[in-house]
């Protein structure tokens, strides 16, 4: 498969993730948006973004959930829930084993 190829598919998992942030997303679903098989999109995806799927994810909504309380006037709990988070006590820990 070509380089740009790659990136393409990797683009188009990015814009998936995106546009499903705030659901839940699977390795099938980013599969689909790539055009390849689940463990061949898992490995592009890894070698250009340095970042498994699932990793990734977690890192955009803990991204996404860190704006909107830090601008908005929210509760943890709402945003925890509107970012796919089970618990106020899995998001809280989320955060804090989250490493850049």
């Amino acid at each position: 498969m070509e380089s740009w190829e790659k990136i393409k598919a990797v683009q188009r998992m990015q814009d998936y993730i995106n546009e499903h942030i705030t659901e839940p997303i699977t390795l099938r679903m980013l599969a689909n948006a790539a055009g390849y098989s689940p463990w061949h999109s898992a490995r592009i995806f890894k070698e250009f973004t340095c970042k498994t799927p699932f990793n990734y994810i977690r890192a955009l909504r803990l991204t996404r959930a860190a704006d909107k309380l830090r601008y908005k006037d929210v509760k943890i709990i709402d945003v925890a829930f509107d970012f796919v988070f089970d618990s106020h006590e899995g998001f809280t820990r989320a955060f804090s084993r989250y490493d850049p």
